[in-house]
C-alpha cells in the first residue's frame, strides 16, 4: 500500500537562492564540470576579484565557487560564520588571517595547496605571483545561511572562535595523525604529494585520507586509485564536491530507478557532484595514479556516522549491472593496460 505524502509546497526562492541573485557572478548548476579552469567568471564586487558559483548536485547543503585573483592583485577582507576550506588550483600566494588588526597572520601557499578558513575570522588573500591564481572553495554556507535566514547574521556576525583561532604563529604548521586514515591539520602543501593509507573497502590499492582542517567540521579527503583501478559503487547524502587532481578516467552517476547511466569524461581540473543517494564510481583509466580531492560530510574529529542508521551505500561487485565492469575492461584494454586491480572488497 502506497502511504500518503504531502505534496510539495512551492515557497518561492530560498534566502540561499536571493543571495546568489545579489551576488551578480555566474551560478553553475548540474553534475559535472569538465574543467573548472574553463569556466566563466565575472567582476565580482564582494570579493574584489573574479568569480562563479558552483550551486552543483541539485541540493543547498553546500555549495563551492571558483575564484581568479588577477596578477599582483588581492581579495578584498572577508569576515563570515560559515566555514571554507580552499584548493589551490593555479598561482602562488599568501592568506593573511586576523581577529585584531594589529596582530595579523600571514601564511603562504602554492598550486596543489589545500588550507581552511578559521570560522569567523577577517581574511585576505593575495596573488604575489605574474600569473593569475585561481582557487576552488567549498562553503556550508547554504545550510547556515537558509536555516538562519539573515546576511548580517552570516556576514557581520562579532563574535570570535578563540578556540578555532587563538592568534598562535605556528596556527598553520600543525600536523597531528588522529587514527589511520585520518589526519588533523591546517594546512596541507600539495593535493598530489600527501601520503595516503591503505582503503581496501574500495578496491586493492585504493588509498585515502581523511582530513579535519583548521578546527572545521566541514569535512574533506583525498583519495587515489593505482593504475588499472576502479572504486565500487557507492551513495551517501547531497552535498559532494569531486574534484580530480592527478589522472584520467571517467565518473559514471546512476539511481536504482533510472535505465541509463551518466558517464562524465574527468581529468585535472573535472567536478563533478552526485545528488543525494545517487550511485557514483570513479574509474581510472590513464597510466598513472588518479587522485581527487572532495569535500563532503564531516571532519574526522566531528564525525556522527555512529550516531546515524546504517545505510548499505557500497554496492558489491555482483550487484552492479555486470556490462559496467565489462566496459571498463575493455577501455583499459584499449589504453594499453594489461590488467586490471582487483576491486574485490576484503
Amino acid at each position: 500500500m502506497k502511504l500518503p505524502h504531502r505534496d510539495r509546497i512551492d515557497l518561492g526562492p530560498s534566502p540561499y537562492d536571493t543571495f546568489l541573485e545579489r551576488e551578480a557572478i555566474p551560478v553553475v548548476k548540474g553534475y559535472f564540470v569538465e574543467d573548472l579552469k574553463d569556466l566563466e567568471v565575472k567582476p565580482w564586487k564582494r570579493m574584489g576579484a573574479l568569480g562563479c558559483y558552483l550551486n552543483m548536485g541539485g541540493q543547498q547543503e553546500t555549495d563551492a565557487y571558483v575564484c581568479e585573483i588577477p596578477a599582483g592583485s588581492q581579495t578584498l577582507p572577508q569576515r563570515h560564520l560559515y566555514e571554507t576550506l580552499i584548493y589551490i588550483v593555479a598561482g602562488r600566494g599568501a592568506t593573511t588571517v586576523w581577529h585584531d588588526e594589529k596582530r595579523k597572520r600571514t601564511f603562504e601557499w602554492g598550486a596543489g595547496a589545500i588550507f581552511a578558513i578559521p570560522l569567523n575570522v577577517s581574511y585576505q588573500h593575495f596573488n604575489v605571483s605574474n600569473e593569475p591564481v585561481k582557487f576552488l572553495a567549498g562553503t556550508n554556507l547554504p545550510h547556515l545561511l537558509n536555516l538562519f535566514h539573515n546576511e548580517d547574521f552570516i556576514f557581520r556576525n562579532p563574535f570570535e572562535f578563540s578556540d578555532r583561532f587563538d592568534n598562535d604563529p605556528d596556527f598553520f604548521r600543525k600536523n597531528e595523525r588522529l587514527t589511520t586514515r585520518s589526519w588533523e591539520t591546517n594546512l596541507v602543501p600539495d593535493v598530489n604529494t600527501f601520503p595516503l593509507d591503505e582503503y581496501p573497502m574500495k578496491g586493492k590499492g585504493v588509498k585515502i585520507m581523511r582530513f579535519g582542517i583548521a578546527g572545521t567540521v566541514y569535512g574533506c579527503h583525498i583519495q587515489e586509485f593505482p593504475t588499472g583501478s576502479r572504486s565500487l559503487f557507492h551513495r551517501h547524502g547531497p552535498g559532494a564536491i569531486v574534484c580530480v587532481t592527478q589522472g584520467t578516467g571517467y565518473a559514471m552517476v546512476w539511481r536504482e530507478e533510472d535505465k541509463e547511466r551518466t558517464r562524465f569524461e574527468i581529468r585535472p581540473g573535472s567536478i563533478y557532484s552526485p545528488g543525494d543517494l545517487m550511485y557514483h564510481g570513479h574509474f581510472n583509466t590513464g597510466p598513472t595514479p588518479m587522485r581527487h580531492f572532495a569535500m563532503r560530510g564531516r571532519s574526522p574529529k566531528y564525525s556522527q556516522d555512529r550516531y546515524r542508521p546504517t545505510l548499505h551505500d557500497m554496492l558489491p561487485l555482483d550487484m552492479e549491472p555486470p556490462e559496467v565492469h565489462k566496459e571498463y575492461l575493455a577501455e583499459i584494454a584499449r589504453n594499453g593496460i594489461k590488467e586490471a586491480v582487483s576491486i574485490v572488497q576484503e
